[in-house]
């Protein structure tokens, strides 16, 4: 979506409005989500394709419920690798990482911890769309995913049988992080989003033997 100031302010506005809502029914927002949703916002407005963006939002949630600062350095990278520049709210808070570490104060956590988990997480989203929009089934899915990771000589290779099994937890646990990226990415995803993911589900070639594992 092409920056408009007005627009923007009317939507943080409605965005305010509803976590003001939600307080008065007892039912509040988390700050983690809060952050999720706010920075999903402006992310929406960065003139890129949302379904590359999504997981910019989901590390600076991690964050703020981690307090891992590897997941701000994470998002940043993400944003540099979008060719795009860090939204205010993701600059808010590297500025307080910037801060904890120089005053000593690093939290737990690794950096490799973190790149593992984004692949499973682009990895299940993949699966995601290809199952929802591709109308293929998710073990096939699964199976495509696996080897799109093998095939771009991926930092972590999950097994086809690892993944449909991640990808059934993630929803069933229910609001979790990852069901919220997923269904967000398609919530946003544009006409030619929904084409591409078509396409790759009839394109994408399948996992061997040795990449499917096994199914329980």
């Amino acid at each position: 979506m092409e920056w408009d100031p007005a627009n923007f302010e009317d939507r943080v506005a409605n965005l305010r409005r509803v976590w003001e809502t939600r307080e008065k029914l007892g039912l509040p927002h988390t700050e983690a989500e809060k952050v999720w949703s706010l920075l999903s916002l402006e992310l929406e407005f960065s003139g890129q394709p949302m379904a590359e963006l999504e997981s910019i939002a989901l590390q600076a949630r991690q964050w703020i419920e981690t307090k891992n600062p590897h997941y701000i350095d994470a998002a940043f990278l993400a944003c540099r690798h979008a060719g795009i520049d860090p939204p205010p709210t993701l600059l808010g808070m590297m500025e307080d990482v910037a801060t904890i570490r120089f005053a000593g104060l690093v939290g737990l956590g690794t950096g490799k911890r973190i790149r593992d988990e984004s692949i499973l997480a682009d990895a299940l989203r993949l699966i995601c769309c290809l199952h929802l929009e591709g109308q293929i089934s998710v073990q096939l899915a699964a199976s495509k995913a696996a080897r799109y990771l093998f095939d771009r000589g991926s930092e972590k290779i999950y097994k086809a049988s690892t993944l449909e099994r991640e990808y059934g937890k993630a929803f069933r646990k229910g609001n979790s992080p990852l069901e919220n990226l997923m269904r967000a990415a398609l919530q946003r995803a544009s006409r030619k989003d929904r084409q591409e993911w078509a396409r790759l589900a009839r394109e994408l070639p399948e996992a061997d033997d040795e990449l499917m594992g096994s199914r329980r």
